[in-house]
């Protein structure tokens, strides 16, 4: 069974951050305060939004002010509740703009998230485990501890989605809970966890290896198409790749994992389109002063990051930046097109089905599930 999700620990949670608003310069519409909330201090994503603020700063002069909140419910609750005008997220902002996971509730459903950029990386997120583990194949995971990360549904996704992989399902395994993606990770060095979902590019996940308990990855081989099938099922955004250095990885070595493009920044369809356009143009073109700061520079540059088959539509703001330079290709429109395209059947879908549910809330989320099954179905998605 999956943990129920505490809600109101999370809103308590999001009350007690402190939040900042938005100012803007006078007939420019250039801002001069950008909230974006983010991981928890200690995440790699959290370091990298803060020295992208910084040069941002010393270029333009626009204060980005990085708020740290503990899982992706939160976050997306301080968006949706304009506490936050931006979310740099890696996985939670796929799950809420389908509406699904903890985002499949009645008080949720498909939100309407735009994004602005992602850094395109060559990185992984996907199994680890204690290095001298007997566990070498996800299958191996039956009957073992898994982490499970509370309020976090694009984690979560993931999890169950790897473990499909192997042919597990949730009830195959015991899943233990950690209030956050960092707790899960170091949860390996604690011995709560004989599996959590980590990435190499991690602080915490360095500092799992160089504990006593080490660290390894669970190999997710690319030649196991029928396996990446029932991946990519789950959780479309995850392809398969290649680490070959890093923490988990002995020297000279490979290991075939799963990854995706991380962290993305996203915001509401809504959102002010000068806002959007500038906090694009100040994240492409303040990067000669985070070049060097920061490992995973290289994927953040233009020609690189556009490259990706994103996940959620992009905001008119930042498309309206990428035609200005020249970046926007019609590969890319009938792409977004798509995306638009998806997100009016999901929310249609999801308003019908609030409208027809008539048992109890908690089994809304089941209902919810095979209705948006159908629709999409229907649309020929």
């Amino acid at each position: 069974m999956k943990p129920t999700l505490n809600c109101l620990s999370l809103i308590g949670a999001l009350a007690g951050a402190t939040l900042i608003g938005m100012g803007s310069a006078a007939g420019a519409g250039k801002p001069d305060v950008i909230p974006i909330t983010s991981f928890d201090v200690g995440n790699n994503v959290y370091a990298e939004v803060t020295a992208i603020s910084d040069a941002i700063s010393g270029k333009f002069g626009t204060k980005v002010r990085v708020i740290p909140l503990g899982n992706e419910v939160v976050r997306a609750l301080a968006l949706k509740t304009g506490k936050a005008k931006f979310w740099a997220s890696c996985s939670g902002y796929y799950t809420t703009f389908e509406g699904i996971g903890d985002f499949a509730a009645k008080t949720w459903g498909p939100q309407p998230l735009r994004m602005l950029i992602l850094a395109n990386r060559e990185a992984n997120f996907s199994p680890a485990v204690p290095k001298d583990s007997p566990i070498n194949t996800i299958a191996d995971l039956k009957g073992k501890r898994v982490g499970w990360v509370i309020g976090d549904a694009g984690i979560n996704m993931q999890t169950e989605a790897y473990l499909a992989f192997g042919g597990l399902t949730l009830n195959d395994v015991k899943l233990v809970e950690f209030p956050g993606y960092n707790p899960s990770v170091l949860g390996l060095i604690a011995g709560h966890a004989d599996m959590v979902m980590a990435s190499n590019s991690s602080p915490n996940t360095l500092q799992v290896a160089a504990s006593p308990v080490g660290l390894k990855w669970i190999p997710v081989p690319g030649a196991n198409t029928a396996g990446w099938a029932k991946l990519q099922k789950m959780a479309p955004f995850v392809g398969p790749t290649t680490i070959t250095r890093g923490p988990g990885v002995d020297d000279g070595k490979a290991v075939e994992v799963g990854g995706y493009p991380c962290p993305t920044v996203v915001t509401l369809a809504q959102e002010d389109v000068d806002t959007v356009y500038w906090l694009t143009k100040m994240i492409v073109e303040s990067w000669d002063g985070y070049s060097t700061a920061i490992k995973s520079a290289p994927f953040w540059q233009i020609d690189t990051a556009i490259k990706s088959q994103f996940a959620v539509p992009y905001h008119e703001g930042a498309i309206k930046y990428f035609k200005e330079t020249g970046k926007w290709t019609d590969g890319l429109e009938t792409h977004q097109q798509a995306l638009v395209k998806r997100e009016q059947v999901l929310r249609t879908a999801f308003t019908k089905a609030k409208v027809n549910f008539k048992g109890d809330d908690s089994a809304f989320a089941q209902y919810w599930e095979q209705e948006r099954a159908k629709a999409l179905a229907e649309a020929g998605i």
